[in-house]
């Protein structure tokens, strides 16, 4: 099912902004946008490490794919935090050898796995949800959609690479007018996946019910997009972190947009959450108190194992 059922004519738009603005104060949205920030940070690197091993497997021309990543990133990120992951991913491949990085494939994705396993908690907080599975569940769970990300960033980024080839194979198509716009729809359907998947899974929604595509999932998108672009249109007109910070510049640079990207993505939640709310299909919210004793003893289980 989509996951909404949105009416224009008798939406109440003062009363769900009203109510936003009281989830975000409530559920401390913007704190635990930092902490998810802070954990994406030491998950990115092993992350883009991963998907150059992987796409390792699949292509035999390493460099020719990693520019072609970097172009992709370059795109995406703030210019300082592209050149602080551009030389860091170059200094960690050339020092070590393509055994090593196969070899260590699932120490690199269970190290990028941090990222999310600590979205998990955020969302669960987001969606008041007591969570209730174990920690190895809830670890396998964090590999499993870590790997399936990067799946459809693999997706993603050949069809941006690759697109019109790859249509033009599997379509009976030879016009570039008609297959740009069916390249970047695949890609758009395909990001829009990635959000639906860490909405339905990565909290712990009970009982589980799959929404392909959720107002959360559009709004978080399309605001991720544009606060990305606004945050590099500013730093290429008046960056003064580099002039102030130094080398420490870029570090900034990047955890304020990993920043911006965790906070897109806990208001795309908290949009779902409210629509639940109003659709009426939520259950009764788990109490406070209990969500926060739940996360106590998950971070007493951690600590044991």
């Amino acid at each position: 099912m989509l996951g909404f059922n949105f009416d224009w004519k008798n939406f109440e738009w003062k009363n769900f902004f009203v109510r936003l603005y009281e989830k975000m104060n409530d559920d401390d949205i913007t704190g635990n946008a930092a902490q998810v920030a802070f954990y994406f940070s030491f998950a990115i690197f092993p992350l883009l490490l991963f998907f150059l091993t992987l796409f390792g497997f699949i292509l035999t021309n390493a460099d020719e794919l990693r520019s072609e990543l970097f172009s992709y990133l370059q795109q995406v990120m703030p210019l300082s935090a592209f050149e602080l992951v551009q030389s860091t991913i170059n200094e960690v491949a050339e020092n070590s050898s393509g055994g090593k990085l196969t070899i260590g494939i699932l120490i690199t994705l269970y190290s990028a796995s941090a990222g999310i396993d600590n979205l998990r908690t955020a969302l669960n907080e987001v969606y008041n949800l007591e969570e209730t599975r174990s920690w190895w569940k809830t670890k396998l769970l964090a590999l499993s959609i870590t790997l399936a990300i990067g799946i459809l960033f693999v997706i993603a980024l050949s069809f941006i690479f690759y697109g019109e080839q790859l249509l033009s194979y599997i379509l009976p198509i030879d016009s570039a007018f008609i297959l740009k716009p069916i390249g970047w729809l695949t890609i758009l359907v395909t990001l829009l996946l990635t959000f639906a998947v860490v909405y339905n899974f990565t909290p712990n929604h009970q009982p589980f019910e799959w929404k392909w595509i959720s107002p959360g999932a559009i709004i978080a998108l399309i605001s991720w997009i544009l606060v990305s672009s606004i945050f590099r249109i500013y730093l290429h007109y008046f960056n003064s972190y580099d002039k102030t910070y130094g080398s420490l510049g870029a570090v900034i640079i990047l955890l304020l947009w990993l920043y911006l990207t965790a906070l897109a993505v806990l208001i795309g939640a908290a949009i779902n959450a409210i629509f639940d709310e109003k659709a009426g299909g939520k259950k009764e919210a788990a109490d406070p108190q209990q969500v926060k004793e739940g996360k106590n003893q998950e971070s007493k289980e951690s600590r044991i194992n």
